[in-house]
């Protein structure tokens, strides 16, 4: 990558069109945008067009160089088709008007001539599926095609609404001003609503740069450069390889989550070969796939695949019918939400049994309190370890939760290193800490598993900060800066039923202490013992939590 070269300008999308030649891949998504798009579009064009200084920018074109002088629009796609819509029927609707803007939106922006065909071709190519009918609508073919997918009508709906915008634009003025009303809309869509064209070199070099852009929309264009990849290596056998891949997008789907397509392929890549960074996911792809065979079998892998994957996200899933453990437990791992956790989960729910998977998600919560406890969840050790775990369960060198306890023992914190942790822990995450206090409440009314979610109905149970955030003036021995240290810290922290807690808020101690008395709940009830709440009680008090919570998420 840093011997590649990068093309940067920054231009209104009339420009982009004409001056490149753009094609969008052949099995890149359809057109997509509904009418409220495209009427928001125009509508921020009109406000832009009104104040005359005002330009309007639209973000990143992004494309990778192709032979013959084209650019494959990686993203970027539906802004400029919906762009070159507007201008096309601005086009027909000055014709006979104003025939001289006509050709020059033609001619200069929309189409070019091939000479060897004598045919008008766009300057901008969509897929597979839409192009024809794109083509024909965009060079004024009569008679228009008749939309035949659903793509085409979301085209011809935009080619609609671009007719009603132009009408709009030109009612209230003289028909003889109607030409310079539209040039007004043609040059700013030339000049001022700009974009930045970037130019890639190369596939994966796209893809490594949407992984450092924080833009979540960007994530659907890396799974689509990984599909085009899959499609281009398909060969003959790309009817199965694209039925395998919208089979797994079909599952996905039920995941409402943008990034579900490019996580779960990363994740399925640690599984098959081992531990894969972010931004490496591409490069796994083209080593794993490079001829129609492995390309089948990879799709078929992740068609597989996929159905865990959406079970490991739904506690409701069938597929934990057998195990009620094993749903509470994935209800559990859903809540702590630890990313590196995924690929370990999905390789239990693929490889093991039943009763193993019962096991072994029982043994990730444990893990996976006690490194989001001890600080290690983020650190790349235990990542690169997880993923290696997760590996030799598809591999089946791991086939028991014990072999996988022994697998990962390195990386688990000992009960002297979570108790160390526990008693300095802080927590913001309020969902995690009524999650902590009620397993631990369960723990020392001794459950069989408490570590699993009991009632988590904020109506009837609420989380209390004893010592509050906000203490307004009745806390007079804490500082700010103590308030700050303090309110968030387990020690500090208690269960308390929602009615309580509507009349406990920034109360003094002495207020509280009674409704703490009276909790259904014994760790909360232990408050009440205190004669005053400290520094010292709130150090104390969670020193005594700690031995609990070993006993509430053993290993």
């Amino acid at each position: 990558m840093a011997n590649a070269t990068f093309g940067f300008s920054q231009l209104g999308l009339a420009s982009i069109l004409g001056q490149n030649k753009l094609t969008v891949p052949p099995n890149q998504r359809d057109y997509s945008w509904t009418v409220r798009e495209v009427k928001t579009l125009f509508q921020d064009f009109a406000r832009s067009i009104a104040d005359d200084d005002s330009s309007y920018f639209l973000g990143t074109i992004v494309t990778i160089p192709r032979g013959d002088g084209w650019l494959e629009v990686v993203d970027g796609q539906q802004r400029l088709a919906t762009t070159a819509i507007m201008l096309a029927e601005i086009r027909n609707y000055l014709t006979e008007m104003d025939p001289m803007i006509a050709q020059s939106v033609d001619g200069e922006i929309l189409n070019v001539i091939d000479r060897s065909t004598r045919a008008r071709v766009p300057r901008l190519r969509l897929n597979l599926d839409d192009n024809e009918y794109f083509r024909a609508r965009l060079t004024n073919e009569y008679p228009a095609p008749s939309p035949s997918k659903p793509s085409h009508h979301l085209i011809h709906q935009a080619f609609r609404e671009a007719y009603g915008q132009v009408k709009r634009i030109v009612s209230g003025f003289d028909e003889k001003d109607h030409g310079d009303t539209l040039n007004r809309w043609i040059n700013f869509m030339q000049q001022r609503a700009r974009a930045v064209l970037l130019q890639v070199p190369n596939d994966a070099d796209a893809y490594r740069m949407f992984e450092t852009l924080n833009d979540r929309g960007l994530r659907t264009s890396q799974s689509d450069l990984v599909k085009n990849y899959l499609f281009g290596r398909a060969g003959d056998r790309i009817d199965e390889v694209q039925q395998r891949w919208s089979l797994m997008r079909g599952a996905l789907e039920t995941i409402e989550d943008e990034d579900i397509t490019i996580r779960f392929l990363r994740h399925s890549l640690i599984l098959i070969q081992g531990f894969v960074r972010e931004h490496e996911v591409y490069e796994a792809v083209q080593r794993l796939a490079k001829a129609p065979q492995p390309v089948v079998t990879f799709t078929g892998q992740l068609e597989s695949l996929a159905s865990s994957y959406v079970a490991i996200y739904n506690a409701d899933h069938e597929k934990w019918n057998r195990s009620d453990s094993t749903r509470k437990a994935i209800e559990v791992l859903n809540l702590i939400d630890i990313k590196p956790l995924r690929p370990l989960i999905l390789a239990v729910a693929e490889g093991f049994d039943d009763k193993e998977t019962e096991k072994a998600t029982n043994f990730c919560i444990s893990f996976g309190v006690r490194l989001m406890i001890a600080g290690s969840t983020r650190t790349g050790s235990v990542e690169e370890g997880i993923a290696d775990a997760a590996h030799e369960i598809f591999t089946q060198n791991i086939t028991t939760s014990n072999d996988l306890k022994a697998k990962l023992s390195h990386l688990t914190p000992s009960d002297g290193r979570f108790l160390a942790a526990f008693e300095t822990a802080t927590v913001s995450n309020r969902k995690l800490a009524r999650y902590y206090l009620r397993s631990m409440e369960l723990s020392a009314k001794g459950e069989r598993e408490p570590w699993h979610i009991p009632n988590d109905d904020r109506s009837e149970i609420n989380l209390e900060h004893v010592l509050p955030e906000k203490p307004e003036g009745n806390w007079p021995k804490f500082s700010d800066d103590e308030v700050r240290l303090y309110y968030k810290r387990i020690g500090n922290l208690c269960l308390l039923r929602a009615s309580d807690n509507s009349t406990a808020k920034s109360a003094s101690f002495s207020t509280k202490m009674p409704i703490y008395e009276n909790s259904p709940y014994e760790l909360t009830k232990q408050i009440a013992t205190a004669a005053d709440w400290t520094v010292s009680e709130i150090t104390n008090r969670q020193k005594t939590l700690a031995p609990i919570a070993v006993a509430t998420w053993p290993i």
